[in-house]
């Protein structure tokens, strides 16, 4: 697994990631993106890199019968992932958070289940 190279977005991603971990959620891609105010080719290649790197893990929705839309894919920080978040962050100072949960859309709409 090679180490992604960490950017401004990236950063972005991992703040909003660690929130979610903390608050024991998980989040889908459209809520990052609306949450960060990033396009979706940004947020989902940021994903895409941390989920290569072991960093994050990703869960599709499973829907109720007779639900139509597109199911969601659900992101959540591995262990490993999250210390690395921690790391980053630290490193990025001053850190502040770039992200809004914008009204409506708050990170306990899904809550992470239990392992």
């Amino acid at each position: 697994m090679a180490t992604p190279q960490i950017s401004n977005a990236m950063l972005d991603v991992l703040a909003l990631l660690l929130r979610a971990w903390e608050e024991k959620t998980e989040v889908h891609g459209w809520l990052i993106m609306k949450s960060l105010r990033r396009s979706g080719p940004v947020v989902y290649g940021v994903l895409d890199r941390l989920e290569d790197a072991g960093w994050i893990t990703g869960s599709w929705e499973v829907l109720p019968a007779r639900q139509d839309r597109p199911r969601r894919r659900f992101y959540t920080l591995t262990a490993a992932g999250a210390e690395v978040a921690r790391q980053q962050l630290t490193a990025a100072v001053p850190v502040r958070p770039r992200f809004r949960i914008q009204p409506g859309f708050g990170l306990i709409a899904h809550p992470r289940p239990a392992r």
